[in-house]
């Protein structure tokens, strides 16, 4: 877990894996921690109109022990003076003033959560599979692949070939052909899409070191890769999950490309010969 134990990141980790019952659990907790902290386990279950053992799970769902770990965990959120994570949702006719203040009050919240969740070991752990890694394969589907194709342009520009798959099949595929010292970096925020799992999977058997950035941490991707990068978000009315997670997964991605050209000494050379290159195009134009 996360170096600072913020129930809020937990929470947003968890709300796209959460059930129905679980679901409105979440919701009294996210919108008044301290007030769900002085209930008990039977209070908030029949406020939330499901059974005790409901409420339990949710607890081990975000990693406590149990209710009363949860309970404490909000009560200490409670005395904080900060602005709630959990912004007002979206509606059918807000103003365009209005909507930008909130984007930036969702954008700004995810990627808070995201530092929070993000464990510094695993990050390190990833940097350093990158910087070694004999070839890197970089896969995501739908707007995670957008994700994945502005990873795999970041490395280039330094130096490091990368590989990138956007779809299914091209997924399997690349990842079958992988060997021991490449790394594969998957990325899907719900974690549960079957083929971009079953990609790590082969990665895996095939001896590559395997990554997830996702926001799933109990998901079908988390549970294959060697590595998980957990990351935030939100789905919630007009803002879909690949909407909500889209800033907390480009956070991750710069934070590694910084820690590979950190940490490769050929790589300031190789940006500086890029840039170079384009920008010589641009003055012959």
């Amino acid at each position: 877990m996360a170096r600072h134990d913020d129930v809020r990141a937990r929470l947003l980790a968890a709300l796209p894996q959460l059930s129905p019952a679980a679901s409105r659990v979440a919701v009294i907790v996210r919108d008044d921690p301290s007030g769900a902290a002085q209930l008990t386990v039977s209070e908030l279950a029949e406020r939330a109109e499901t059974s005790t053992s409901a409420v339990v799970r949710l607890a081990k769902s975000l990693g406590y022990e149990g209710y009363p770990q949860l309970r404490l965990a909000l009560a200490a959120t409670g005395t904080e003076q900060r602005t709630p994570v959990f912004a007002t949702d979206i509606t059918a006719d807000e103003a365009l003033a209005k909507v930008l203040h909130k984007l930036t009050v969702f954008e700004t919240e995810g990627m808070l959560a995201t530092e929070r969740l993000a464990d510094p070991e695993t990050m390190a752990a990833v940097v350093a599979a990158l910087v070694a890694a004999r070839r890197v394969e970089l896969i995501g589907v739908g707007a995670s692949g957008l994700v994945a194709m502005d990873m795999a342009q970041k490395l280039n520009r330094i130096g490091l070939w990368c590989g990138v798959a956007t779809s299914e099949d091209d997924a399997l595929v690349h990842a079958s052909l992988l060997q021991p010292g490449d790394v594969l970096v998957a990325f899907s925020y719900s974690g549960q899409t079957a083929a971009v799992a079953e990609a790590v999977r082969r990665a895996a058997h095939e001896g590559a070191t395997t990554v997830a950035v996702t926001g799933g941490s109990g998901s079908k991707l988390a549970r294959a890769a060697e590595h998980t990068v957990l990351v935030a978000g939100r789905e919630d009315g007009f803002r879909s999950a690949a909407m909500a997670s889209r800033m907390s997964q480009l956070l991750v991605v710069d934070t590694l490309y910084i820690g590979v050209l950190q940490r490769t000494p050929s790589a300031p050379k190789a940006l500086r010969r890029t840039y170079d290159a384009v920008a010589q195009r641009r003055r012959n134009e």
